[in-house]
């Protein structure tokens, strides 16, 4: 992997850029390296050229780096997107990996470090900071525990997926070859379980249970 390709480094402070940059040589280096410091410079790399490994930064002086990553994975569905960054919160990490991101690491580690983590892409091993991989396992047993605590069922929570996606009663009772009386009862159950009253509440809810994506 990686042995020939592009790679794209996308920062907007010169110093860590150029830090990057040499992250990536040492990683890689038979990559063939752009850097550039804002999405306009990033959009007109991608016009000529399919990139292969990309570390971008979130904060860029014309927008966020979130909307790159889908430009990049549309152009090369096997392109490695990894985000290097500061920001160390759930919010970013998850956005990030939700929009196609293959990798979250923090940029102030050190060098080794942080080549540490784009050579074990090589393993297939995900590219995710101590604290990234931290966050994400506190994340799903924190979802995991209000799951268990509301007691749904799996038949619940088949249905209080397809109407929190916005699925009819009926449509959803055909789907899971139910009578729409059934999914009448399982739905006011679920509401009764989640403390809800409309299905706008029920979305809601069914986000912050990490059942569907908002």
């Amino acid at each position: 992997m990686f042995e020939t390709g592009t790679a794209l480094v996308v920062e907007d402070n010169p110093e860590t850029r150029s830090w990057l940059e040499s992250c990536v040589a040492k990683a890689f280096p038979k990559l063939d390296c752009r850097s550039v410091g804002s999405l306009a410079e990033a959009h007109q790399v991608l016009k000529g050229v399919s990139v292969d490994l990309a570390l971008l930064d979130l904060g860029l002086p014309d927008g966020s780096g979130l909307e790159l990553i889908k430009v990049l994975c549309a152009q090369n569905k096997d392109c490695h997107v990894i985000v290097a960054t500061i920001y160390d919160d759930d919010a970013n990490l998850l956005t990030a990996l939700r929009s196609g991101a293959r990798g979250y690491i923090l940029k102030d580690q050190d060098l080794d470090k942080i080549v540490g983590y784009l050579q074990g892409i090589k393993a297939k091993q995900p590219a995710l900071s101590a604290a990234s991989s931290q966050r994400l396992i506190d994340h799903f047993n924190s979802k995991g525990n209000q799951l268990q605590e509301h007691q749904l069922t799996p038949r619940e929570l088949d249905v209080t997926c397809l109407v929190a996606k916005g699925y009819s009663v009926e449509e959803a009772a055909s789907m899971l070859q139910l009578a729409p009386d059934t999914v009448k009862g399982y739905v006011k159950s679920i509401y009764s379980k989640l403390g809800v009253s409309n299905r706008s509440e029920l979305t809601l809810a069914a986000v912050n249970l990490g059942l569907i994506e908002s």
